[in-house]
């Protein structure tokens, strides 16, 4: 195992070698983007070259475009995930001017992405993987695309686990790097909650339930609305609100949002529940609830629990994915059962039942998250994998020109 370097000694050993590609051609706004935008400004921020390929208009075109450390390369068409020659095109123009290492966030791109390289051979590539995978991907092509990739970034051992049963990945080229919270910015002790819950209807007599998550069937917000219709007609008379954050994927047409509206006005609490829209100031939302829900169907490993959790709000999470890597041994929160209202309910009337309880899972939350999910350690990792990737990578440059040379 090769020891950590010192952040510092990575930034002036990558200074030569590294110029970052990062890759994430998406229309959506949620974690996967978010953290493809933070890690290349992290990285552009320590003085290294970072370029962005994007689609243009994207969130994350508009969110990186005020950046000046960042350099944006917006495309105005969409590739296919195999094979397109247009951003091959794009890639080798890119890797003329310099780019040394490409990192995709889109594990679909692959294909595109991938079989070019095989002829850029001192081009290091790296692809981060943000979801679950249900179905097994070991095909020959697969395998061969795979074959090229230097390394297979995934954020939970949970996922490690995912990736190594269904992708034709080894064990060497799957590392696990957790996500990473600025403890600055995520420090409930610089946060006032009380304007946001103003905004909600909430006094200091309320008690406020919150989820955080794209307006999307898998997401749970029906299931919450289920479990608040539940706990207010047994209600003990106590002030609750329920906080849903967030809105629904650009371009959807689905209607989910409007579907749950109906749902509330069908339950008649539309006094207790508050849609309250996408939310720039997370830090300050998560200080505002008492209790955070993250009741989704699968996620990966979920950027908002450990936002809570640094915020020393305690979760109630679905047991699925990641779950128990995020809560432990339900020390910072309780698991629920997926789709499961009743299940909710009952969790919920847990919590809100038992201040002491709230109190010992946020504040030893909190603790747990700052030793394992630190936004300093998140890049010194990913600067480690760069370094090894490009001597590697320039190892076996030399190594093909010697072979080359002896034969003639």
């Amino acid at each position: 195992m090769e020891p950590e370097l010192d952040p510092s000694v990575l930034v002036e050993s990558l200074e030569g070698s590294l110029d970052l590609l990062v890759v994430c051609l998406s229309h959506s706004w949620g974690g996967l983007e978010q953290v493809a935008a933070s890690d290349a400004v992290d990285a552009a921020g320590l003085g290294l070259r970072v370029r962005v390929l994007v689609l243009q208009g994207s969130p994350i075109h508009e969110n990186l475009a005020h950046r000046k450390d960042v350099e944006l390369l917006p495309l105005e068409f969409r590739p296919r995930n195999t094979f397109d020659l247009k951003l091959r095109t794009e890639l080798f123009r890119l890797i003329e001017s310099g780019v040394s290492l490409v990192h995709t966030h889109q594990t679909s791109l692959l294909g595109s992405i991938a079989p070019w390289l095989y002829a850029r051979s001192h081009v290091g590539l790296i692809a981060s993987r943000h979801i679950m995978s249900d179905h097994v991907k070991k095909s020959f092509f697969h395998r061969l695309i795979y074959r090229r990739v230097d390394a297979l970034c995934v954020m939970s051992q949970t996922m490690r686990d995912n990736v190594r049963a269904t992708f034709p990945i080894r064990e060497r080229q799957l590392k696990v790097i957790h996500l990473g919270l600025d403890f600055e910015k995520f420090d409930p002790k610089r946060v006032d909650p009380s304007r946001q819950r103003a905004q909600w209807g909430a006094d200091d007599k309320t008690l406020v339930v919150g989820l955080v998550g794209r307006i999307d069937p898998a997401k749970g917000q029906a299931t919450l609305i289920k479990a608040a219709a539940g706990l207010l007609k047994n209600s003990k008379h106590e002030q609750i609100k329920f906080v849903i954050v967030g809105e629904e994927t650009l371009g959807s047409t689905g209607g989910h949002l409007q579907s749950l509206r109906d749902m509330v006005t069908q339950f008649g609490i539309g006094d207790q529940v508050v849609f309250a829209g996408y939310q720039e100031n997370i830090p300050e939302v998560m200080r505002a609830f008492d209790v955070f829900v993250m009741p989704s169907r699968q996620e990966a490993f979920g950027l908002v629990a450990i936002e809570s959790l640094a915020m020393e709000r305690p979760i109630i999470i679905s047991n699925s994915g990641s779950a128990l890597e995020i809560i432990g041994k339900e020390e910072f929160g309780l698991l629920v059962k997926p789709d499961d209202a009743f299940d909710l309910q009952s969790k919920l009337r847990e919590m809100l039942d038992r201040p002491d309880l709230r109190h010992q899972m946020g504040a030893k939350g909190r603790a747990h998250v700052m030793v394992n999910y630190g936004r300093t350690a998140r890049i010194r990792k990913t600067l480690e994998l760069y370094e090894r990737t490009l001597r590697r990578r320039l190892l076996r440059r030399e190594e093909l020109l010697r072979s080359k040379c002896l034969k003639h």
